[in-house]
């Protein structure tokens, strides 16, 4: 899913600037989500929740009713009315979508019934059925070939493996013949902005199919200069099964969603986790799949001592009144200064969380981390800073420590340990 949210990302900036140059920036500065993200984690939270797919992609459109590009025109009428019903859509929609459900459920049938059901919605038409059936199998197929080969020392990722066991499922939903193998001529797609499955679907299968990573799938996706955001969001999704993301990559996408994207975003990969977990038993090949969390060290609850080298974090206002909470205990046992309301006093470093929203806060947050980064000797604990007085729930705080801005997720900042209520809104 986060594939997905990747190649929609990196596609933004040149939807409508297209571009034939494979070595483009990957994140320029204009690059933002769009209704490929938003309707994607419409799909997650609806599967986690158990909800219908249709309310969901709704709600999820009218909360965000301007992402970048905007949204396509008789979908922006969908997303209008109070009451949605099918347009018979063929168009993309429903491919980029899906890459959710793709990663929930390993059964064919079942897979394909929740492809439909997120399509037929709004994209009732065949095309939009059996567009979002391909691409969720796809994913299936490709997760589970990898998972499956994962330690086998004669496995090859060549195009011929990646149609034998990834795509050719996919491929026949949408009615292509592949006995003869699967060919396409991309320069009759390049430069050319085809919305419609039949000029999306099978072009991002056979981008897949030649790459040789993620990140060559997402350029090669883009740099074909046709429907950037939507080819690679498609692209990307089927990538990730099986390539996986690179790290720097995931945060890198992260820090452009907002905590509540964030949060649905961990919460149904910790639930894809668990699940597969239970059909794959060997350990060996669960790390090497990615689906272990990194473990990071948990902040000691009811902090009243404090080791030579361990310095209490605490959230505090400006103006370094330390009257209530973890900033009395801060100047009563740790040697904060009174009037010192941002940095390191004593044994204990403030970080203002009381003057402003997280946009304001998260200036300070950056200069913690990279304070904590520059002085490894010392072990940060850090409490729930922002969660009491201040009044941001868990989620919000936390999502202020997976980087992105000059700074990198705290997961990644071996000396900075974490509150156990922040675990499930962090990522690694």
């Amino acid at each position: 899913m986060l594939g997905a949210i990747i190649g929609d990302i990196v596609g933004s900036a040149y939807e409508f600037n297209p571009t034939n140059d494979y070595d483009f920036t990957l994140f320029p500065e204009d690059a933002n989500y769009t209704d490929d993200t938003i309707c994607t984690l419409a799909v997650a939270e609806a599967l986690l929740r158990g909800q219908q797919f249709g309310p969901s992609i709704h709600s999820w459109c009218r909360r965000f009713p301007l992402p970048k590009g905007g949204y396509g025109g008789r979908f922006r009428r969908w997303v209008e009315s109070d009451t949605p019903t099918p347009y018979g859509s063929f168009g993309n929609g429903s491919a980029m979508r899906v890459s959710p459900i793709g990663w929930w459920d390993d059964d064919l049938e079942k897979l394909l019934l929740l492809a439909k059901n997120s399509a037929e919605c709004s994209h009732n038409h065949p095309d939009g059925i059996n567009g979002a059936r391909a691409v969720a199998v796809a994913i299936r197929d490709c997760r589970n070939w990898r998972a499956g080969t994962i330690n086998s020392y004669s496995r090859v990722i060549s195009p011929n493996n990646i149609l034998e066991y990834g795509l050719r499922n996919a491929l026949r939903l949408l009615s292509v013949n592949v006995s003869n193998g699967f060919n396409l001529d991309l320069n009759l797609y390049r430069n050319r902005f085809d919305e419609t499955i039949r000029g999306t679907v099978p072009v991002a299968l056979y981008i897949v199919m030649k790459s040789h990573s993620f990140e060559d799938a997402i350029r090669r996706a883009v740099s074909l200069g046709a429907d950037a955001d939507t080819l690679g969001a498609i692209v990307g999704s089927i990538a990730e099964a099986i390539w996986d993301i690179p790290e720097w990559m995931k945060v890198k996408a992260m820090s452009y969603l907002t905590p509540e994207m964030r949060s649905v975003v961990q919460e149904f990969y910790i639930r894809v986790y668990k699940n597969t977990v239970k059909s794959i038993h060997n350990i060996t090949q669960i790390k090497e799949y990615n689906m272990i969390p990194h473990t990071k060290s948990i902040t000691p609850g009811n902090i009243q001592f404090l080791a030579p080298h361990q310095v209490f974090v605490f959230g505090s206002n400006l103006a370094g009144h330390h009257m209530g909470g973890g900033a009395k205990l801060a100047h009563h046992k740790f040697g904060a200064v009174w009037g010192v309301g941002d940095g390191p006093a004593g044994r204990t470093y403030a970080i203002p969380t009381m003057h402003g929203g997280l946009n304001v806060i998260q200036p300070y947050v950056r200069k913690f981390v990279n304070y904590a980064i520059a002085h490894p000797e010392q072990q940060f604990l850090l409490t729930r800073v922002g969660c009491g007085i201040a009044g941001f729930s868990d989620g919000e705080m936390a999502s202020l420590f997976n980087g992105g801005f000059g700074y990198p997720s705290i997961y990644h900042v071996p000396n900075i340990t974490v509150p156990q209520e922040w675990i499930p809104y962090l990522h690694p």
